[in-house]
């Protein structure tokens, strides 16, 4: 069913767009509000994977790869195009949706400008935006000390913080202590099933360094546009999860008129 087929399926959502640095804490927060309120949320990174790993749109995968092949910034105007029809798709499976969560769109001022225009057309309301503030230093700690399980990506740990710290470094075989890897870190082990924690690339130094110099270049005039809008709320992210969560619902509940989810 296409959507000139239907009424429009966002006429009247509320749109909640969510700015954060890598580790800043967006995953989560957005997943907890996400069941909290049953609204879903639109991953644009997750639609790009999908696309291109899954095989989920093959004429936009060959879009796609005709400007990435030639090392080719991806242009607004496909940008635009997959986030409208991907997310249209996802609005008309949640047609009782009162509101939809945004992640990594919009990235920057041209998106941003692009959704706003999107939002007159749809009759849908670019309601706040939640940005999560959180220190480099503090990202930059999170991501060193971040690691994954080899086995179930969803067991997700940090050494650095003593409530998400995995229990138990990996012995070596021979007893002589703490196994390592070949850059000479501690090896953990899950605490669910045993096996070996390792740490993704994205998480290596070099790579956090350059995605953080990415995001703030992007970033930096989207906040400042928001803000100007008057549409931006600012979240300390270095606070507990529990903190930032409820500082949030105090922006976004009352726009819902509605009781989180038991």
């Amino acid at each position: 069913m296409s959507t000139s087929e239907t009424a429009k399926p966002l006429e009247g959502k509320l749109l909640f767009p969510f700015i954060a640095p890598p580790n800043g804490g967006k995953g989560t927060q957005t997943q907890i509000l996400s069941q909290r309120y049953q609204m879903p949320t639109f991953d644009m990174g997750a639609t790009f994977r999908a696309i291109m790993k899954e095989g989920k749109d093959p004429q936009m995968k060959a879009e796609l790869e005709s400007f990435m092949s030639n090392g080719k910034l991806v242009p607004i105007e496909t940008v635009v195009k997959v986030f409208k029809k991907n997310f249209e798709e996802l609005a008309l499976q949640n047609p009782h949706a009162k509101g939809f969560i945004l992640d990594g769109f919009p990235r920057n001022k041209e998106q941003a400008n692009a959704l706003s225009q999107l939002c007159r057309e749809w009759g849908a309301e670019l309601s706040k935006v939640i940005y999560l503030n959180v220190s480099m230093e503090v990202v930059k700690s999170r991501a060193i000390g971040r690691r994954f399980c080899s086995q179930n990506a969803r067991h997700v740990y940090n050494i650095h913080d003593p409530r998400l710290a995995p229990k138990q470094a990996k012995q070596e075989a021979d007893g002589s202590g703490v196994a390592s890897d070949a850059q000479g870190r501690e090896i953990w082990i899950c605490n669910i099933d045993g096996a070996d924690l390792i740490i993704r690339p994205d998480d290596e130094p070099q790579t956090v360094e350059k995605r953080l110099a990415e995001y703030s270049r992007e970033t930096d005039p989207l906040i400042a546009y928001f803000r100007e809008q008057g549409q931006l709320t600012e979240i300390n992210g270095e606070q507990a999860p529990d903190q930032v969560t409820q500082q949030i619902e105090s922006d976004i509940q009352p726009l819902l008129t509605l009781s989180p989810t038991p």
